[in-house]
């Protein structure tokens, strides 16, 4: 007679896989994921949660980082939403925020 259920080792048999779903991987999640896990982006976004920040400000902030990769770092933010650039008033400096959430509960349109 053949066995059933789970061995000793606790593993499922081969056999009880095939009834599984097929798992997928959230595109957005793992798109957040690349940029996030990008070094200094954690850094830059802890920094910009305070203020809006101009880039010398920004960089001042985050001494050890070039300013060719905080440039690169931030197109990479502005690219993935998670940064913007602004400008608070007419002929003001460009500053640079995190980008407002979205309320999902509440939408204005």
């Amino acid at each position: 007679m053949p066995r059933t259920g789970t061995p000793r080792d606790g593993r499922p048999k081969p056999t009880a896989w095939g009834s599984l779903p097929t798992l997928t991987a959230d595109a957005d999640l793992a798109a957040a994921l690349t940029v996030l896990g990008q070094k200094w982006n954690e850094i830059i976004l802890h920094t910009l949660a305070t203020r809006p920040v101009r880039y010398g400000e920004l960089h001042t902030a985050i001494r050890p980082i070039s300013t060719k990769v905080l440039a690169d770092r931030l197109r990479e933010l502005v690219e993935a939403e998670l940064v913007t650039h602004a400008q608070p008033r007419p002929g003001l400096t460009t500053c640079t925020a995190p980008t407002p959430p979205i309320n999902h509960h509440n939408p204005k349109d």
